[in-house]
């Protein structure tokens, strides 16, 4: 009982408030049947606007899951395309190894949060990083194509070199005859990009795909970049212009590829150079 007493002593003013309010509102209803539906009305509107925000968060909430889901399927289809590639390869070219179903690569979904377009050395951010497994020199790509290549990495995100910057070559061949050069961005139109050094007895039509070589160890065999727009000789050989089939406007949804066996392949390869330079 003493504290009931406290209570209503502490909290004596809003009381009365709500008293008062409440005598208020019923002398309101019963006086007036205009004012009663009046405030019905408005009730009612207050109701209904709020039902209609209650459901669109309940749809956005929706749509993020959904939209969680596509991505997951967008990751496992990808995984699982590059993985029968290189299981078809291993079969033409009569390779054995002991267990083929082992994948080469893993994929870690990203989001681009920053992504700069208009200089010549353009770069995006990720919000992913170490924390998740993501270092330099990974690869990343998206449902449509090549990205760029991961440059400097925190715990929780990373910076990107993207495709359209001059100071990466990424290696690439013509999908038809399977005849690979580096792919170099000229610093012009962020929707085309250059493979040059392509041999001009080469046979290339406009329209002909242009995919990953695999010769890296940062991009697997096979990922589609783009198409021939056009292309003229120069030293020799071929300068292909490339349309790229990434639209980089509106990149939102990408992949960091984990090689597993870069590492071994990278220590390897600077052996060899090491060895070269000293003949």
């Amino acid at each position: 009982m003493w504290n009931l007493f406290r209570f209503i002593g502490k909290h004596h003013l809003l009381l009365t408030f709500i008293v008062v309010e409440t005598i208020a509102l019923s002398m309101i209803f019963k006086s007036s049947p205009l004012k009663n539906t009046y405030i019905i009305r408005s009730v009612e509107t207050v109701k209904g606007g709020m039902k209609s925000i209650v459901a669109s968060v309940e749809n956005y909430i929706l749509l993020r899951s959904r939209n969680r889901e596509i991505s997951q399927n967008n990751l496992d289809l990808i995984a699982e395309n590059i993985e029968l590639k290189y299981l078809l390869s291993l079969y033409e070219n009569d390779i054995q190894v002991k267990n083929p179903s082992v994948a080469k690569y893993e994929y870690v979904h990203a989001h681009v949060i920053d992504n700069v377009l208009n200089r010549k050395h353009n770069t995006l951010m990720l919000d992913v990083g170490e924390n998740h497994g993501v270092y330099r020199d990974m690869g990343v790509i998206s449902s449509d194509g090549i990205v760029g290549i991961v440059d400097r990495t925190s715990s929780n995100f990373c910076t990107v070199i993207s495709l359209l910057n001059p100071a990466k070559e990424i290696s690439a061949k013509h999908g038809k005859s399977g005849i690979y050069g580096p792919l170099v961005w000229d610093g012009a139109d962020i929707r085309y990009t250059d493979l040059i050094d392509i041999p001009s007895h080469i046979a290339i039509e406009q329209g002909d795909s242009i995919v990953t070589s695999g010769y890296s160890m940062i991009f697997p065999e096979g990922i589609f970049i783009g198409t021939v727009e056009n292309y003229s000789v120069k030293n020799a050989g071929y300068k292909i212009k490339v349309k790229l089939n990434n639209n980089f406007k509106s990149l939102y949804n990408v992949y960091v590829i984990k090689t597993f066996y870069k590492q071994e392949f990278d220590s390897l390869n600077n052996s060899k150079q090491k060895s070269l330079n000293k003949k």
